[in-house]
């Protein structure tokens, strides 16, 4: 009995302590459109220009608690991070839950088909055929010639 109670503590620490491979699967993942205004490697720069157009257009500017990091681009803070039992830096990606018309401020790492290492502007996310969409494109197009819609798949499983 205890060889095999010995056994089994073994066992059980070698699973606990053992990391698991990740398994991603397509439907993990969903396809998203982003209306973007600006594209930068100055995280100031995007700041300025997303407050700038939310006051300009009365569009809410919603840093959904994001803040500057230097290694990771943005993060949510530290007090969040714990207060969640998430690990410090997190950032996880506009598209997830958070469709709609909206100011924000996010980091092309984390879209598979953006190039790394920028600060985008993002007026708008969802599907870009939603009249929603197509409406605050028309509204703000003249004032931001630059402006353009793209699209990158957005992780939607599990974040431990």
């Amino acid at each position: 009995m205890t060889r095999h109670l010995c056994l089994y503590s073994l066992f059980f620490l070698f699973v606990t302590h053992t990391k698991a491979q990740t398994i991603y699967t397509a439907d993990m993942f969903v396809k998203k459109d982003f209306l973007i205004i600006r594209s930068t490697k100055n995280y100031n720069e995007a700041l300025l220009s997303a407050k700038k157009t939310s006051l300009s257009y009365s569009i809410q500017l919603k840093l959904r608690g994001l803040e500057f990091n230097k290694e990771t681009g943005l993060t949510l803070s530290k007090e969040v991070c714990k207060n969640e039992g998430w690990q410090y830096p997190t950032y996880y990606a506009r598209g997830r839950w958070d469709d709609g018309v909206y100011i924000s401020i996010e980091y092309t790492d984390a879209y598979s088909e953006f190039s790394p290492g920028y600060y985008i502007v993002i007026v708008a996310s969802g599907n870009g055929h939603q009249p929603e969409l197509k409406n605050i494109y028309k509204k703000i197009k003249p004032g931001n010639k630059t402006a353009y819609f793209k699209s990158s798949t957005v992780y939607i499983g599990c974040m431990h």
